[in-house]
């Protein structure tokens, strides 16, 4: 059986599911628990990211939308959490964040799916609304990991 760029993303979903379920099964205190299940999605996110298309390679069109299904993944599993009162802002505006970058970069594969590679590569380097999102994206990163880390749970997100 042939490991299309689909099926690496459904497997790495599934073990995506099972780090949360892990890191669910927590402390018991609620930010704690939060905190590190957020960590273990956006971690999974970046490898699955990173396996599909590695650092230095031209990007393709199939790894492209493999990434973007990733971000896909780790967005519905991040906005399927309940997060705790103390982390209820950082945890909307990241979640809109990403899923304004992520409908903009699916919405953007999505019309690239007839370009030739000459003209994916050119698409995707004039593409700097995603640029801007992906800077906002970066930014409730940040207020996240501060939020969490004056909550005494510091951690990297990673996206």
């Amino acid at each position: 059986m042939r490991l299309t760029p689909q099926r690496a993303v459904r497997l790495a979903a599934a073990g995506l599911l099972a780090a949360v379920v892990a890191a669910c099964g927590g402390t018991g205190e609620p930010v704690a628990d939060y905190v590190t299940a957020t960590a273990a999605i956006t971690e999974q996110m970046t490898r699955d990211a990173f396996a599909a298309l590695p650092p230095g390679a031209a990007p393709t069109y199939d790894q492209i939308s493999a990434v973007v299904a990733a971000r896909r993944e780790a967005l519905d599993a991040i906005g399927a959490l309940a997060p705790p009162e103390e982390m209820a802002p950082e945890h909307l505006a990241l979640v809109t964040a990403m899923g304004e970058f992520v409908t903009a970069t699916e919405t953007f594969v999505a019309s690239a799916a007839d370009l030739d590679t000459a003209a994916f590569l050119t698409a995707l380097e004039a593409s700097t609304d995603l640029d801007v999102l992906a800077d906002v994206v970066s930014g409730a990163c940040t207020t996240w990991e501060s939020r969490a880390a004056d909550l005494g749970q510091p951690v990297e997100l990673g996206c």
